[in-house]
């Protein structure tokens, strides 16, 4: 959540730009504000990549859930999941 640590305006990215991304790096994201109003959120590469891992592990999840009830329905083919999953 932004607050007075973590949120910095469009003049702070032009004017400090290495600087905000040395704070984002060690104390989380950072809010970017124009005209009192969020635009973007400034996440270090680390975070963004457990970020990405997590949706990725999240729609996994949710791919192996749908598998496992078609296949306790018993009405999914080899084909259909290949299609279905892109799997080859």
């Amino acid at each position: 959540m932004p607050t007075a640590q973590n949120t910095k305006t469009i003049t702070d990215l032009r004017e400090k730009a290495l600087e905000l991304l040395e704070q984002t790096k060690k104390a989380g994201p950072t809010f970017i504000f124009h005209h009192s109003k969020p635009r973007a959120v400034m996440l270090s590469i680390e975070e963004y990549s457990n970020m990405m891992e997590m949706l990725e592990d999240y729609f996994d999840s949710l791919k192996a859930k749908d598998l496992e009830e078609n296949l306790q329905k018993g009405g999914i083919t080899l084909d259909t999941l290949i299609k279905k999953y892109h799997l080859s």
